[in-house]
C-alpha cells in the first residue's frame, strides 16, 4: 500500500520535482521512497542494494534510464 507523506524540502528541489515530466517524478519517487525505506529498515548492505535494484528496475530504472536521467540537467 502507498500512502502520501509531506516532507519539508529545499524549495529548488521542489521546483525541480514540479518541472519534470511525469516519469521522472515517479523515478525519484521511487528513489526517495526505497531510500527512507533502508533507513527504517536495518537489514544488511547487501540486502539492500539489491532490494533497490530490484525494484528500480521493476519501475524501469535501469542503468542506462538512470544516466539518461542524471544527464537531464
Amino acid at each position: 500500500m502507498i500512502k502520501p507523506i509531506t516532507l519539508q524540502i529545499d524549495a529548488d528541489i521542489v521546483d525541480a520535482f514540479n518541472q519534470a515530466s511525469a516519469s521522472q517524478q515517479q523515478v525519484m519517487q521511487t528513489i526517495v521512497s526505497l531510500w527512507l525505506k533502508q533507513m527504517v529498515k536495518p537489514d544488511n548492505l547487501e540486502a539492500i542494494t539489491q532490494e533497490i535494484r530490484q525494484e528500480a528496475a521493476s519501475n524501469g530504472l535501469t542503468a542506462a534510464v538512470l544516466e539518461d536521467l542524471m544527464g537531464d540537467d
